[in-house]
């Protein structure tokens, strides 16, 4: 696992794709590569066990332009994009990443990643949003009390409404510790996992879990901040349903 501390954090915002999951992927005209580890929340993973995953297939990932036309045949339409102007910086690369798993059955579940990235002077990340999406049968918010005002090192986490009776939870870094927040990068060897510090979000909906990371400047995130990353959240995971 790399370790990498992102330079001045500024904010980054929810873009993503809404992704048919399973057989809707030809995968067999993506490219295998070596992974070194998995992406989970370091919170909800009791619950969730997405570190626990077997049997694992990593994909090259491939780029991604505004319109979305430089996608691989097999997922240009399972995969869609965000206006770059809706989003609070610059963004000068976005990435999808392909992960899949299989269960004791044998059935393989997807875990699909959209990395949208802001460089500095240095071409290191400087800000970024991550929306990772990974099917699973059952909703692991089920066995989780929901309780807690604090991550288990000191930041807030709220549980706000998504629809009905399902919650998100909004992990806000207020405090100078964080959990780590892990997501794929590319290397010379293949798909590394970069471990860093992000405010984040999780939810369960239609079939899959939704983890979601965003790095801003603190000073920008501001309680409107907050909100307005709730809400684009929310608004994401509601309008882009998978189908079953």
């Amino acid at each position: 696992m790399t370790t990498k501390k992102i330079p001045s954090l500024l904010l980054s915002l929810l873009v993503t794709s809404s992704i048919v999951f399973g057989c809707s992927i030809d995968q067999s005209k993506l490219v295998k590569v070596k992974g070194t580890s998995l992406t989970y929340s370091e919170y909800f993973k009791p619950y969730d066990r997405l570190d626990e995953r077997e049997n694992v297939t990593f994909y090259k990932p491939f780029l991604l332009n505004k319109t979305g036309s430089s996608l691989p045949d097999q997922v240009k339409n399972t995969v869609h994009t965000i206006d770059h102007d809706k989003l609070p910086f610059t963004v000068d690369e976005v990435k999808a990443f392909l992960v899949t798993s299989k269960d004791r059955d044998g059935k393989i579940k997807d875990q699909v990643q959209l990395s949208y990235l802001g460089k500095d002077e240095y071409e290191q990340t400087s800000d970024f949003l991550i929306l990772s999406i990974t099917e699973a049968d059952k909703n692991p918010l089920e066995s989780y009390d929901g309780m807690d005002a604090y991550d288990s090192v000191g930041n807030t986490l709220i549980k706000q409404k998504l629809i009905g009776d399902l919650p998100i939870y909004q992990q806000v870094l207020t405090t100078d510790r964080a959990l780590l927040y892990r997501y794929y990068d590319e290397n010379e060897k293949g798909l590394t996992t970069v471990a860093t510090a992000a405010n984040e979000f999780y939810a369960y909906y239609d079939g899959h879990i939704y983890h979601i990371g965003y790095l801003i400047d603190k000073e920008k995130n501001d309680e409107a901040m907050k909100e307005k990353m709730l809400q684009l959240v929310r608004e994401y995971i509601l309008t882009n349903k998978f189908p079953q």
